[in-house]
């Protein structure tokens, strides 16, 4: 991201499923499962110990004495992916440098890439993916492709040609984290959600470049008829153009590296919840049980927080691309749904499932509108 902004990726830092690498459960996933749990003979017992000593030595642990690096780790082999993807668009001379710090992002007009370091270690993904939300592959290269669409803008400086003001805007707009998206303007390619490419003329861009990269994303047949495609086309002739060019700036300067973060793990988390935007109380209840009006007497509903838990990513992911709702907050919405839900002891019905995920998605849509539109989610 331009101008170091974090995608609202660190509200959470996009309950997202693991990267390939990180799908055996590491260290700190073993602890939350294990402790606690009865146990099942001594050396059950004894591994649940050693994972719950591993996870606080983990959360003590300051961040630069990890030894985190991105070679050698799951994320190498994607970065690398990402440098194919370059190579294969005919950009031989552009190769951004990637480093690992707090959160995604490429400092405003440095052409590198900023990772989140939970991602070079397979413990420390499965300690994101029980504290916030994990990225998948897939939402791995997604960023990436973004990262890299900044820093080849700022590489070549092309945010300075007459034409990328034209099509984009001009560079030093004042950018907002609160901006009203125009959905389903047909002026903006579609990539990260939340309408994303209309949030400033530097994220524009970056999404155009994302789209133009992706493989088989089919921009061509996919944006036939859309203001957006004279920006795809731009970006296929600037690739062109500058192929076989070195940048004008080949090195960028980081901003806060992992080596130089000297909170420990635990503090790191701590200070994401307390940064995090609270929820005041919905008065939800109502509205709740007329979704999951289903009586406890039949045998065979579940708690229908459990429900919830089960479809809060998509159906977050969903509300958060289509409403351009910041995801942090649609998040935060949808535990505190899940929340009260709990505290009411309602239940689903398993024959009803399709009709109570319709039912809760729109509904907690309609909320996300409320709070685009009046700043609230509840109007009193």
């Amino acid at each position: 991201m331009g101008f170091q902004e974090n995608l609202g990726k660190r509200e959470n830092l996009a309950e997202r499923e693991k990267p390939e690498s990180a799908e055996k459960p590491g260290r700190a996933e073993k602890a939350k499962s294990e402790v606690g749990a009865k146990p099942n003979g001594r050396g059950r017992s004894a591994r649940a110990a050693r994972a719950a000593l591993s996870k606080q030595e983990i959360l003590g642990k300051p961040i630069r004495e990890l030894g985190l690096k991105v070679e050698g780790s799951p994320l190498e082999r994607l970065v690398n992916q990402l440098y194919r993807e370059l190579a294969a668009k005919g950009l031989h001379k552009f190769r951004p440098a990637v480093y690992l710090t707090d959160e995604w992002g490429c400092p405003s007009g440095e052409p590198v890439i900023g990772i989140p370091f939970y991602l070079a270690n397979p413990d420390l993904a499965s300690l994101e993916k029980e504290m916030n939300d994990l990225e998948d592959r897939r939402e791995i290269m997604m960023y990436l492709r973004h990262e890299a669409g900044h820093a080849f803008n700022y590489a070549y400086k092309l945010y300075r040609q007459p034409e990328w003001k034209q099509l984009f805007g001009p560079f030093r707009r004042p950018y907002r984290e609160m901006y009203r998206p125009v959905p389903f303007s047909r002026n903006y390619v579609r990539h990260l959600a939340g309408w994303y490419a209309q949030k400033h003329p530097d994220e524009d861009f970056a999404e155009t470049f994302s789209v133009w990269l992706t493989p088989r994303s089919n921009w061509r047949k996919r944006y036939r008829g859309w203001g957006a495609m004279e920006k795809l086309r731009y970006m296929e002739r600037i690739a062109r153009d500058l192929g076989n060019v070195d940048p004008v700036r080949r090195r960028g300067a980081p901003d806060i590296t992992v080596d130089e973060m000297e909170a420990t793990v635990g503090e790191f988390y701590r200070q994401s919840v307390a940064e995090e935007t609270p929820i005041v109380d919905l008065a939800l209840d109502t509205d709740l049980v007329d979704i999951f009006n289903v009586s406890k007497r039949k045998k065979t509903a579940r708690p229908a927080d459990v429900f919830v838990r089960a479809h809060r990513k998509e159906v977050t992911d969903k509300i958060a691309y289509w409403t351009g709702l910041q995801r942090p907050l649609v998040k935060k919405l949808m535990e505190a749904i899940e929340k009260r839900i709990g505290e009411l002891g309602l239940r689903a019905d398993p024959r009803r499932e399709p009709e109570h995920l319709a039912e809760i998605t729109a509904y907690a849509t309609a909320l996300a509108m409320n709070f685009i539109t009046r700043g609230k989610f509840v109007q009193t």
